[in-house]
């Protein structure tokens, strides 16, 4: 049986570019809908790897199809942010897909923990109860953007 699984393990260099192919996504995400740029723009609280490839950058058996990363915004009061936002890059990292998704965090959870970008998102996918949220939690999270949280991991999952 042919895997379409990459195994070659991830390193830091790896990270540092799907961190800059994130930074890119997020300003190309403001010149697509550039009627929430305004209120969202500046209010990204953080960028993490997440699900398989996650769980791969811990525990390089478990292999990659494609590469997850998640966007995460404070909430703002007056304007939804996209419930479903999402793009995806066939060529990615590696020539992996990348599926880039994004969510608005309440301004409430963001409060909770002021400048802390991994308590906040933690606090926030315990809070929920989505599937979203079950699938998150059951791989690894890796930080990416801020600098605070590069490379550091935030959640473990079930290896």
């Amino acid at each position: 049986m042919i895997s379409n699984r990459v195994y070659k393990p991830l390193t830091k260099s790896d990270l540092q570019k799907l961190k800059e192919l994130a930074l890119l996504e997020h300003e190309e995400f403001f010149k697509r809908n550039p009627h929430l740029k305004g209120i969202y723009y500046d209010s990204l609280i953080g960028i993490c790897l997440c699900q398989g490839a996650a769980s791969h950058y811990l525990n390089p058996k478990i292999g990659i199809k494609d590469f997850d990363i998640w966007h995460f915004y404070e909430e703002a009061e007056n304007i939804v942010f996209p419930y479903r936002a999402h793009k995806r890059i066939i060529k990615g990292c590696r020539g992996i897909p990348i599926d880039f998704l994004k969510r608005a965090i309440p301004k409430s959870t963001c409060n909770s923990y002021p400048g802390n970008p991994e308590q906040i998102i933690m606090k926030y996918l315990r809070e929920r109860n989505t599937k979203s949220k079950r699938l998150l939690l059951k791989k690894a999270i890796i930080g990416l953007y801020p600098e605070s949280i590069f490379g550091k991991v935030i959640w473990r999952g079930e290896l």
